[in-house]
């Protein structure tokens, strides 16, 4: 589960550190009993939120937090160029690195940290439990102990970020975890948890990416141990819940094949321009006749309908595996009530059983009346010149200070859109 996430110098954000903390105090009474999560219980002291959602103006700066996670996992966790990740704030001279760092719970409390400008990385560090497990300011660095092995030595470990991530130069220009991650994932516990947690835990998508049905389903059968067409209907079954008018989906086997590494990852921005050739995927409707009419799932579906197929295989992964999914502009093409049940299912405590979380930005409103968010899981952003994107939770308002009188009963929508919390347009048209 992903307790905080900070990043500085990305687009338009300066220096931001998102929150997933349970932020009311005291649990409610009787939580154990309710039909929708108020938070994860993550270790004895640590509650994180099942869902998180930002609201916020266009070009607030929601869409750059959703970014900002996907750029770290490509750069760490697939080891792309670091110039791709390295996009920085172009109106605010503040900085000359950017930074991510994550901080998370596998059984332990992890915090992945990494800085980097347009030609180097300047540092790297992971943390587990309040033990620097290694920490590099390149060519200087140090490993604890429990990493070293007769095998890899310091010295040994020293040569891979030598050879393997440096240009030769004198610069560090690949991470070391994603290194140690992809080639010697056996040398470590803690370092294959951490990069398989940014590698596979996280998946992000982001509207200008169309996710393919195919990949959804081939991950979800590996998750899930099954076969890609029993795969296939439990997305199926999930689609015709929400009310879609699809009898049944088929799909032909031997185009829904993946790359084993990518499948390992379950990450959909691996994929890139997804399959060579589209599967060849069609549906099956109930026709007036009684009967059944076939019909091309690309060419005949709308775009709800393929959208809302391909978002189903990311939840039910997450789902199964206590992943965490993030999604930019949710609601696209979705009716708000699908987007009201895709969230239910992760607030769900019979659904939500290994602590998944949903992380989404969205301008639908509709999902603020109806007391599905509590005030922790839900955060408006806003931008200023000086200061770039800023965040903040509704649990974070103060009656004292921002005279308004936040509860988990408030109408948020309409205190929302009269602007009482801010993070709204004002259009002078």
């Amino acid at each position: 589960m992903l307790s905080a996430f900070y990043i500085k110098n990305f687009r338009s954000i300066l220096e931001l550190e998102l929150d997933f903390s349970y932020g009311e105090g005291k649990a409610p009474n009787g939580y154990r009993t309710f039909e929708l999560l108020p938070f994860h219980q993550a270790g004895k002291e640590r509650r994180l939120v099942p869902c998180m959602a930002y609201f916020g103006a266009n070009a607030s700066g929601k869409s750059n937090i959703l970014k900002a996670l996907s750029s770290f996992m490509h750069f760490v966790g697939l080891g792309r160029e670091i110039s791709s990740a390295y996009e920085p704030n172009l109106l605010h001279p503040k900085f000359q690195n950017s930074t991510f760092a994550a901080e998370f719970v596998r059984g332990d409390l992890y915090r992945y940290e990494i800085t980097f400008n347009g030609v180097e990385i300047e540092e790297e560090k992971l943390v587990k439990g309040g033990e620097e497990l290694f920490a590099i300011q390149y060519p200087k660095s140090t490993f604890a102990k429990r990493i070293s092995s007769d095998q890899y030595s310091d010295r040994k470990l020293r040569e891979i970020l030598k050879v393997e991530c440096s240009d030769g130069r004198g610069r560090q220009t690949k991470p070391f975890l994603n290194r140690i991650g992809t080639q010697y994932a056996g040398l470590n516990r803690d370092l294959s948890v951490a990069f398989f947690f940014i590698c596979g835990g996280i998946v992000t998508w982001i509207p200008e990416a169309p996710f393919p049905l195919a990949t959804g389903v081939s991950s979800l059968a590996l998750v899930s141990r099954t076969t890609e067409k029993d795969a296939l209907r439990l997305i199926t079954e999930f689609v015709r819940r929400l009310d879609v008018d699809i009898a049944a989906i088929e799909m032909d086997d031997k185009d829904a094949l993946l790359d084993d590494l990518d499948l390992k990852l379950l990450n959909p921005n691996n994929f890139e321009s997804g399959f060579s050739q589209s599967p060849n995927i069609r549906t099956s409707h109930l026709n007036v006749a009684g009967g059944m009419t076939y019909l091309d799932f690309h060419k005949h579906s709308s775009n709800g309908t393929k959208r809302l197929a391909g978002l189903v295989g990311l939840v039910l992964c997450a789902l199964r595996t206590g992943g965490i999914l993030a999604v930019d502009e949710i609601e696209c093409s979705l009716h708000p009530l699908l987007l009201r049940e895709i969230v239910r299912y992760f607030k769900s405590r019979e659904h939500n059983i290994n602590g998944a979380q949903l992380i989404f930005s969205t301008h639908n409103t509709d999902i603020l009346d109806d007391s599905i968010l509590r005030v922790s899981e839900i955060a408006l952003v806003r931008k200023t010149l000086m200061n770039g994107t800023m965040v903040k939770r509704l649990v974070d308002f103060r009656e004292d200070e921002d005279n308004i009188d936040i509860r988990n009963v408030t109408n948020f929508r309409k205190q929302y859109l009269r602007g009482y919390y801010s993070g709204i347009p004002h259009p002078a048209l």
